[in-house]
């Protein structure tokens, strides 16, 4: 009865001893060439970012939450600013989900270097067509006014976020 066990046994042991050994899952090694300084932060990018914007200093951006942030005291002006200014396409019935606009505003309150993340209802990337992203990426560009982070009175720049919540490509809620 033993005998019998082992020899069932044994050949399963001995496969997955060897397929372990023979391929490690290893991931590279982190050096500062592959890890950003802090999670969530994005680098320049030459194809798609405005060249002229220039950040007080690129060691130390802010995330958003680092400090008091511009959005929160003004969110019934820019929501209004959406309101109105914001038209869903005719043909977006099948466009439902969330659309969040990261972006930097440096030390001098313009904005710069605006990445998309587009997720369907059920939270899986999905892209939403081009006349909703777009516009709402125009529109996201287009707000002046922007105010700096302020820390201990002195300047910095810092991340900054509009999350848009579509269903049938019009705008049921804006976050933070």
């Amino acid at each position: 009865m033993l005998w019998r066990t082992v020899k069932v046994l044994l050949p399963i042991f001995l496969v997955c001893n060897i397929s372990c050994k023979a391929q490690p899952h290893l991931p590279p090694p982190l050096s500062a060439d592959n890890f950003p300084a802090n999670v969530g932060d994005f680098a320049f990018d030459p194809t798609i970012d405005d060249t002229n914007f220039v950040l007080g200093n690129p060691n130390i951006v802010f995330q958003y939450y680092n400090t008091r942030s511009y959005y929160l005291n003004n969110k019934r002006k820019i929501e209004t600013y959406f309101k109105n200014n914001y038209h869903a396409p005719a043909s977006a019935s099948d466009q439902n989900g969330y659309l969040t606009i990261r972006f930097i505003i440096n030390i001098n309150g313009k904005t710069g270097r605006f990445r998309l993340y587009e997720l369907n209802a059920d939270y899986q990337p999905h892209p939403f067509s081009k006349a909703i992203s777009e516009q709402l990426l125009q529109l996201t560009k287009s707000i002046d006014g922007w105010e700096p982070a302020k820390y201990k009175e002195k300047l910095y720049d810092s991340y900054q976020y509009i999350t848009f919540k579509l269903n049938k490509g019009a705008i049921v809620c804006i976050t933070p």
